[in-house]
């Protein structure tokens, strides 16, 4: 393992990194999480007032939350302060 450059502040450039991105990265699981949640909200309310199997009702309501979980896993993630604060507290810590 290559020892930092002299200089180098991780939290520096991390920091100037979630300036510059664009509010809705930070937030873009959250958001990719609550529209799979209006989603399938609305699908069971709608379903509901439809005669339509139970059976299907929950298969499909269970494929939409798959499907929210494969658009999590493919939202790519933005900066968050949160990682800024733990990496600076691991460096730290490893550091002393």
């Amino acid at each position: 393992m290559t020892s930092p450059r002299p200089g180098l502040d991780l939290g520096e450039i991390l920091r100037d990194k979630l300036a510059d991105q664009p509010w809705y990265r930070t937030y873009a699981n959250t958001a990719t999480t609550l529209v799979t949640l209006g989603v399938n909200v609305l699908w069971v309310l709608v379903s509901l007032g439809v005669d339509i199997d139970p059976t299907i009702i929950g298969t499909v309501a269970a494929g939409i939350q798959a499907l929210g979980v494969v658009g999590v896993k493919l939202t790519p993630n933005g900066v968050t302060t949160r990682q800024i604060d733990e990496l600076e507290q691991y460096v730290g810590k490893h550091r002393k």
